[in-house]
Formats: C-alpha cells, structure tokens, sequence
C-alpha cells in the first residue's frame, strides 16, 4: 500500500494539536472485553488515539503510530520515535528504562513554587519557566516548543523526514492533477476524432453527383 495514496494522510502539522489536546489510557470501547485495552497509542494518519489491539486491525495495520507512556503521572513519547516527526532539538529529554523521553504537555507546577537553587546553574523553559536540567535546551516539553513559535512558523517544527513527506504529497497531488487534465484533454480529442470519422463516412456514402448543363435539342436545317 502506498501511504501517499492513503485518503488520510494527515502530515501538515495538524496532527500535532490534536495529539497535544488529547487524554490518553481511557478505555477502548471496540476493545473493552480485552485486557490492556487502554488507548495509549496515537495514529498520526487517522489522528486518533488507539488502543494496542486497534494497531492488529485493518483500519491502522500499515499506519504510523506513536506510543504514548507515563512518567511521573505525565505523557511521554519515546525521543527514537518522536523525531522522525518533529524537530525535538532545544527539548529536555528524560530516561526511561534506559531509553530518552520527551513530554508532551508542560508539567504543572505549584503556584507558590520556589525557585529551584539548581536553576543558578542551569536553565528555564522558555515558555513555562520550569526548570531544565540541560543549559542547552530552551523548552521543556513539545507543546512549549511549538507555543514559542509564530503561528505561520510552527510546521517548520516538523522534522526534515516529515518535511519530506509533505514534499512528496504536494508532488503527487499535482501529477493527480495534471494526470486527469491529461485525460480529460484525450478524451475530447478522441470524442473529436470520432465524430470527423463519423463525418466523413457519411460524405463517403453519398453518390458524387455532377451537374451538367443541359444541350439544347438539335434543329436541322429544312429541306428544300
């Protein structure tokens, strides 16, 4: 199955703001008689979240699909999977179970929180304030990064595989187009054809007629 061909492509960015806005590990209805039927996966192609046994069907078999874990009560992606969708650089990454993890969301924090004296030597989440633990990164979480952003800048988040695809999409739309212009413009030039063909049977069946000037009826001279 060609994915650029899938009716659901859904890789402009819009898929980012509904993954960002939804609650995860809610029960799967069409799974709720299994065990570990919890919706803990997104699929970027339909832009819905899925259970584990939604990704055995059909509908989501050949869809890409991220996975979505806890860590401190919080969502997280997987840093191996995330980035071949969006640009994660500048972001705070965490390890789980040995391997590196981004937030989705800002973590709340309480109101009357005090600075952190491990702030003197390291950063703070643009957008949030939060505490980073790296001097390099500027954001905390996926939803900062992108809320820092313009919002005519912020599919430039995307990463430069995803950008690729974007590419790709636009490229084939418009071969789709020029391919039914194509055939449109055959059509009527064979509708054309066929009709000269019908033309020129019907002026080959007619008899060739002449017209000859009639001769007067010859007088002879009277004899004498």
């Amino acid at each position: 199955m060609n994915l650029l061909q899938s009716e659901k492509r859904n890789v402009d960015g819009d898929w980012m703001e509904t993954l960002l806005s939804l609650e995860f590990f809610g029960t799967c209805m069409d799974h709720k008689y299994l065990r570990k039927n919890e919706k803990n996966v997104f699929c970027i192609d339909c832009n819905v979240e899925i259970c584990r046994h939604c990704c055995n069907t059909e509908a989501h078999f050949v869809h890409r699909r991220l996975q979505i874990c806890k860590y401190v009560y919080q969502d997280v992606l997987r840093l191996l999977d995330i980035q071949h969708y969006f640009d994660c650089s500048e972001i705070q990454t965490y390890k789980i179970n040995g391997e590196k993890a981004i937030h989705l969301n800002s973590r709340p924090q309480a109101k009357d929180a005090r600075p952190s004296t491990k702030s003197k030597n390291a950063a703070s989440c643009v957008t949030c304030k939060r505490y980073i633990q790296d001097r390099p990164n500027r954001f905390c979480s996926i939803s900062c990064k992108i809320s820092s952003a313009p919002p005519k800048k912020r599919k430039c988040c995307l990463s430069s595989e995803a950008e690729h695809i974007v590419v790709e999409k636009e490229h084939y739309n418009q071969e789709g187009s020029l391919e039914e212009k194509k055939s449109s413009l055959s059509s009527s030039l064979t509708d054309v054809s066929e009709d000269s063909e019908a033309l020129l049977s019907n002026l080959s069946l007619r008899p060739f007629m002449r017209l000859l000037k009639r001769k007067g009826i010859s007088q002879r001279s009277p004899l004498h």
